[in-house]
C-alpha cells in the first residue's frame, strides 16, 4: 500500500463553491432574500393603516434593505488561509481514495490493512460496502446505497405518503370514489336547495336561535363531510368531536351583520362551496379512473429491496423500495400488511399496478445474504 503525507500534492486547496469532503460549500444567496419578508409585513400595514402606496413602498423596503445588507455582511463566507488548505487537504484525500477502484468495495475487516483510511473514506463516502454493512446509512430514509445493476451508487427514496388511491384494490378505490362523490352532490344540493329564510337575523332577544347564519352553513358542510366519511369507513371519535366543535354557536357571530350572514342570504352556491365541489367531484373522477385501471394486466419488475417500512395501523400496506438497478431515485410501492418474507436485501420478482403503486404478489428470487456472503460477493464482483 502506498501512502501520501503531502496535503498539497493530493488536490486543490479550496475556494468558494469548492469541495471539500464530499461537502460543496455554497455562500448563502437566499438567505438574503427572507430579509424583504418583515418589509413586506411593514408595507401591507401601511396600507391597511390607510396611507398611501408611496409611504408602503418607502416603510417596506427601507428596513427590508436595510436587513438583506446586514446579513450580507454577517452570513457570507467566512473562509480562513488555514481552512482553505485544511478543504483541499481533505478534497485531495477523498480523489487519492478514489483512484483506488477496490476501495469501494472493502469490507470492515480490511481495517487491519487501510488502518484509519477506511475510516477516512467512509467518512468521505467512498467506501460505500463498508458504510453499508456497518449500518451508517440505515438512519436514512431517503437516500440508500445499492450495489444492484453492478455499481454502488446513492439511490433516492420517495414516499407518496399523499398520493389518492396508494395501495388501494378496486374495492376500496371505488368505496372512495363513492364517498368523494356523496360530498360533491351533498354541497351541491345543500347549496342549491338553501334559501335566505333559513336563517334569521340574531339580534339581543333572539341570542339563542339555532337558525343563525353561521350555524346553518356549518350544519350543511359539516353534514355533508360527515356522510363522505361513514361511507369511505373513516368515522370514529375524535371525528365527531371535531364536528362538535365545528357546531358549537360560540364560532359564530351573534350579531345581524358579517359574512356568514351576507353568505346565507346569497342564491346558489358560494366560491368556496364551488371549489369543494369541483376538488371532491374531481377526486370521484381520479379514483374511478384509477379502479380502472385496476382490471389491467400487472407489470412484471425485478430489483432489490432497500428498504420496507410500517405505516400506523396494523391493516394498512407497508412502503417498500426497490432499486431496480436503472435509475437513481424509486418511489416506495404499496407492500400488503399480510405479505411475509420480503427482507431488505433480498431480489425479488413484483408483479404491480403503477397506478395505485400496489404489489399485487412478489416472488423471491434470491435471499438477502448474510454480512459474510456479501462480502464474498463483493469481492467476486470487484475482481
Amino acid at each position: 500500500m502506498t501512502q501520501t503525507s503531502s496535503g498539497s500534492s493530493w488536490g486543490p486547496s479550496g475556494g468558494k463553491g469548492s469541495r471539500a469532503g464530499g461537502l460543496k460549500v455554497i455562500p448563502p444567496r437566499h438567505s438574503t432574500r427572507g430579509a424583504f419578508v418583515p418589509g413586506a409585513l411593514f408595507a401591507v400595514a401601511a396600507v391597511m393603516g390607510g396611507h398611501g402606496v408611496r409611504a408602503a413602498l418607502v416603510v417596506g423596503v427601507a428596513p427590508g434593505a436595510a436587513l438583506a445588507f446586514l446579513l450580507s455582511r454577517a452570513l457570507g463566507e467566512r473562509a480562513t488561509p488555514k481552512g482553505l488548505e485544511r478543504a483541499g487537504h481533505w478534497a485531495g484525500l477523498r480523489a487519492w481514495l478514489t483512484a483506488h477502484e477496490d476501495f469501494a468495495q472493502l469490507p470492515p475487516a480490511s481495517v487491519t490493512v487501510w488502518g484509519r483510511y477506511l475510516a477516512y473514506g467512509t467518512a468521505l463516502g467512498v467506501t460505500s460496502l463498508t458504510g453499508r454493512l456497518l449500518g451508517f446509512d440505515s438512519g436514512d430514509r431517503r437516500r440508500v446505497w445499492s450495489s444492484y445493476g453492478g455499481t454502488w451508487r446513492p439511490v433516492r427514496i420517495r414516499y407518496p405518503r399523499l398520493r389518492p388511491g396508494f395501495g388501494g384494490s378496486t374495492t376500496r378505490l371505488l368505496q372512495l370514489a363513492a364517498a368523494a362523490g356523496l360530498v360533491a352532490v351533498c354541497l351541491c344540493a345543500f347549496a342549491i336547495l338553501r334559501q335566505p329564510d333559513w336563517a334569521v337575523a340574531v339580534d339581543a332577544h333572539s341570542g339563542g336561535s339555532l337558525r343563525r347564519p353561521g350555524l346553518v352553513l356549518s350544519a350543511g358542510w359539516v353534514g355533508s363531510a360527515l356522510l363522505g366519511l361513514v361511507l369511505a369507513g373513516k368515522f370514529g371519535r375524535w371525528t365527531l368531536f371535531v364536528a362538535f366543535l365545528a357546531m358549537m354557536p360560540g364560532n359564530f357571530a351573534s350579531g345581524s351583520h358579517g359574512w356568514f350572514s351576507d353568505a346565507a342570504a346569497h342564491e346558489g352556491p358560494l366560491l368556496v362551496e364551488l371549489a369543494a365541489i369541483t376538488a371532491f367531484g374531481a377526486l370521484a373522477t381520479y379514483l374511478l379512473v384509477l379502479a380502472c385501471l385496476e382490471r389491467r394486466e400487472p407489470d412484471t419488475i425485478t430489483g432489490e429491496v432497500l428498504r420496507v417500512e410500517s405505516r400506523r395501523g396494523k391493516d394498512v400496506a407497508r412502503f417498500l423500495a426497490l432499486d431496480e438497478g436503472n435509475t437513481d431515485l424509486t418511489i416506495a410501492w404499496a407492500l400488503p400488511a399480510a405479505s411475509q418474507g420480503i427482507a431488505t436485501g433480498a431480489q425479488v420478482r413484483l408483479r404491480v399496478s403503477r397506478g395505485t403503486r400496489t404489489i399485487r404478489s412478489a416472488e423471491l428470487v434470491r435471499a438477502a445474504m448474510p454480512e459474510g456472503d456479501r462480502v464474498k460477493a463483493a469481492k467476486q464482483d470487484a475482481s
